[in-house]
């Protein structure tokens, strides 16, 4: 394999590993609704049960 393929094959993978970076902070941003079957929510400081 020469240098050159060799080179652009670095700078794609550099470039695929940015866009998946970029496309992770996007969906981690989002808020997701989360179904509670309780009206108390589970906390150490409240726990709410018997």
């Amino acid at each position: 394999m020469d240098r050159k393929k060799l080179g652009l094959l670095a700078v794609a993978f550099v470039l695929l590993v940015g866009v998946m970076e970029v496309l992770a902070l996007k969906v981690g941003s989002l808020d997701f609704p989360v179904p509670t079957a309780s009206q108390h929510p589970a906390v150490a400081e409240d726990p709410g049960g018997s």
